[in-house]
């Protein structure tokens, strides 16, 4: 199934604004928008601007929302106007054998039911995965186009309305990239989740030249190919040192800066865990210095960074090989970084000074854990499925509320949007109300519906007839659609005889269903989708008809979506509508 509306889209004032301002074009861009389309949420450090979190919660744990079965993998998850995407595998998601499937899967959810809206599988061969099953890269969500990498980095570009393939690469066959990391004794798949600079997108491939590649996002063409380090899994992140735009890839070897825009590496510097498992993502400052973190014989070092004659300096601030963020994120807050320390052995949670890389406190009672803060307060994820939320300070931490929500490994870090969190472990997925009661919804001007719209028959898919639509109980050819300033929404079509019909969001109008024959729905914007519902009774005692209808647009409104489900006793039907606009 498929349905949804646009995702993010990047005013071309906001670019010139923060190109003046010097700051990463692509982090300002998306740090205005309420959603959370990529690694570690809107600024990629998973820190993000919320407000009307509850200070603590009940005996029983936060609310619970949703819940639902979902399969193993820990692509975390992404969400852009009311609609969620992650990837899985079907399998056993506690037996360190398996068994599990040779498929992956991309998969689309609503955010408010965890309905599946649209779904795509392709083959996927099994890797060491005793440790825990890929997919293991999160999806990167940009101006309606989702961008996913599997375990054997099959990269695909998705209409993220409708679940269509824009393009697709097989950077393996295509580029002859090796089909996983090169020296760790455990290879469980590919795990560097892409990023958005500009037009680009961007993620490690690996091969002569082409440790980094970045493709055009519009067609996938091969922008530029830049590198000769070993690959990783670590997420990279974009800065900005003194002006300059760097991307910063924590490769296998070393920890690497780049001009995003060409590729050309400006620096470089040794940490080397010995496996190529540099795994965690680097965390920057407004100090320019940049910590980076790993186990094994690897640990923790702080870089500062200088641009002189545009050529970036790099200073070694210090080096502790006992502190070591194995592969769970942390977080930087001011002058301090948190993470939990430890590989194979205990893990404190863990403060550290950055420019002088003094341990400020550590603390037990939590296994390895994923962290985000929001509303001043920490909330973490442990590996052993318990949520925990906190205060945390460089004299301590506190902690106010206490549930657990996993019974099995939780090593995808969370989502938060909003108040409700979105989590997962090898088993299930999970949306949780995190707040207080009194944060009002994000709100967002609503989408103009308006124009000349003509109906994509090899888009659409048609699973029964329509009440209404085209005369022979089909889809309309043509929709017209005119968007008023008082929020009167009035579609009319080609039809002869055909009827048009209004909607006015937050009251009731009469919608014509068939012939001489009326429905009553009410109307309302969801963010950026309108939705309208109502109930249909077939004679005076006979079965009623619960209808819906979600409207968005896609594509950088280029594509208008319409998925209008019928729900009966004797089940449900939904047909998915794909109008392109005309002259489009």
């Amino acid at each position: 199934m498929a349905r949804g509306s646009p995702g993010l889209s990047i005013a071309p004032a906001v670019m010139v604004a923060a190109m003046a301002i010097g700051l990463p074009t692509s982090l300002v861009a998306q740090s205005g928008d309420a959603g959370w389309y990529q690694w570690g949420g809107p600024n990629r450090d998973f820190v993000v601007e919320a407000t009307g979190l509850a200070d603590r919660w009940p005996d029983d744990g936060p609310p619970v929302l949703w819940s639902r079965p979902l399969g193993v993998g820990h692509s975390a998850i992404v969400e852009g106007d009311g609609r969620l995407f992650t990837m899985y595998r079907v399998g056993d998601g506690r037996n360190r054998e398996g068994p599990w499937d040779l498929e992956e899967t991309v998969v689309a959810l609503d955010a408010a039911t965890g309905e599946t809206l649209w779904e795509h599988t392709y083959p996927s061969a099994l890797a060491d995965f005793n440790f825990g099953a890929g997919p293991h890269s999160t999806p990167l969500l940009v101006d309606g186009r989702l961008f996913t990498v599997g375990t054997y980095k099959q990269f695909y570009a998705f209409d993220a309305a409708t679940g269509d393939i824009l393009w697709s690469h097989d950077l393996v066959a295509e580029f002859g990239a090796p089909r996983l990391l090169l020296r760790p004794v455990v290879r469980s798949g590919y795990g560097c989740s892409p990023i958005a600079y500009r037009d680009l997108v961007i993620c490690s491939v690996g091969g002569p030249g082409q440790s980094v590649m970045a493709f055009r996002q519009a067609d996938g063409a091969v922008v530029w190919r830049s590198g000769h380090f070993l690959t990783s899994q670590a997420p990279p992140i974009l800065i900005n040192v003194d002006g300059q735009d760097q991307l910063v890839f924590f490769a296998g070897q070393s920890v690497n800066g780049l001009d995003p825009a060409s590729g050309h590496v400006l620096w470089s510097h040794v940490h080397d865990a010995g496996n190529d498992l540099n795994l965690s993502h680097p965390l920057w400052g407004d100090d320019n210095i940049l910590f980076v973190s790993s186990a094994y014989i690897a640990g923790s070092r702080a870089l500062k960074l200088l641009r002189e004659d545009d050529i970036t300096r790099v200073e070694e601030l210090w080096f502790n090989s006992r502190l070591r963020f194995m592969f769970l994120n942390g977080i930087r807050l001011g002058d301090h970084v948190y993470g939990t320390s430890g590989d194979f052995g205990p893990a404190f949670l863990t403060a550290i000074h950055v420019p002088s890389g003094e341990v400020a406190w550590r603390t037990r009672g939590f296994s390895r854990a994923s962290l985000l803060y929001a509303d001043d307060k920490l909330i973490l994820m442990d590996e052993d499925g318990d949520l925990a939320l906190a205060r945390i300070t460089p004299e301590g931490m506190t902690v106010l509320s206490r549930a657990t929500i996993f019974e099995t490994t939780a090593w995808t870090a969370p989502t938060l949007v909003g108040t409700t969190l979105y989590a997962r472990d090898r088993e299930k997925i999970v949306a949780i109300d995190l707040g207080d009661g009194t944060a009002a919804p994000v709100a967002s001007p609503p989408t103009d519906l308006s124009g000349t719209w003509q109906l994509d028959v090899d888009a659409s898919r048609i699973a029964g007839p329509l009440l209404r639509g085209g005369g022979d109980g089909g889809p309309a050819d043509a929709l017209h659609i005119t968007q008023a300033a008082n929020g009167t929404l009035v579609v009319g079509n080609l039809v002869n005889a055909g009827q048009a019909w209004s909607y006015r969001p937050d009251g009731e109008t009469t919608v014509p269903v068939g012939v001489n024959a009326g429905l009553e729905v009410t109307s309302r914007w969801d963010g950026q989708r309108f939705i309208a519902e109502g109930a249909l009774p077939l004679g005076t005692d006979g079965p009623v008809t619960q209808l819906r209808e979600v409207m968005a647009l896609a594509d950088g409104g280029a594509v208008l979506t319409i998925a209008v489900t019928a729900t009966t006793a004797d089940g449900e039907i939904t047909n998915h509508l794909v109008y392109r606009r005309s002259g489009s």
